[in-house]
């Protein structure tokens, strides 16, 4: 807890969210020609939005007080399905800049839990203090542009994808 002499030593962390999709939630990946190789089966989508478009005042009544320049991102994550999803990508579209990159990492049956044969992770960014270990947070001010870029296999027809970003960080 805080004290005179002490910030606290935590901070609610709000809650950020867009989806690549187009609002839409779920889409299908459509399959690609008959015979191709899946290295050459690639279908991608993109989306472009500004920071303060991720911030959703139904759930956040106090998201209309935000009197700082921005927020600083704790947590990224990507949302989308196996068996089709390759990667996701969210970048600083002003600067060109790699906020997040996911890849899923297939389980190799260690033994492990999460580990799994066939299991499949997709590891989250994380930004905190560089003493931690973590990439310290960006500040991101609300009219940063974003973009997203999703790429999915496209071998077979894979219905219901999704390509969100779920995120978490604070106001500064």
């Amino acid at each position: 807890p805080a004290t005179q002499s002490a910030p606290p030593s935590h901070r609610n962390l709000r809650r950020f969210y867009f989806t690549t999709e187009a609002f839409a939630g779920e889409y299908d990946v459509v399959k690609n020609k008959e015979g191709l190789p899946p290295s050459e089966c690639v279908q991608e989508i993109s989306a472009h939005w500004q920071v303060k478009d991720m911030v959703d005042c139904t759930y956040q009544p106090d998201c209309n007080n935000r009197t700082g320049p921005g927020i600083n991102l704790i947590y990224v994550s990507g949302h989308c399905h196996a068996p089709s999803c390759i990667s996701m990508e969210l970048y600083n579209a002003d600067t060109g800049e790699l906020i997040c990159r996911q890849e899923p990492v297939f389980g190799t049956g260690s033994g492990q839990p999460f580990d799994e044969q066939g299991y499949l992770a997709l590891p989250p960014c994380l930004y905190g203090p560089a003493t931690d270990g973590l990439i310290p947070p960006m500040l991101l001010t609300w009219e940063t542009n974003l973009m997203s870029i999703k790429r999915n296999n496209n071998t077979y027809t894979h219905y219901g994808e999704m390509a969100s970003w779920q995120m978490r960080g604070i106001y500064v």
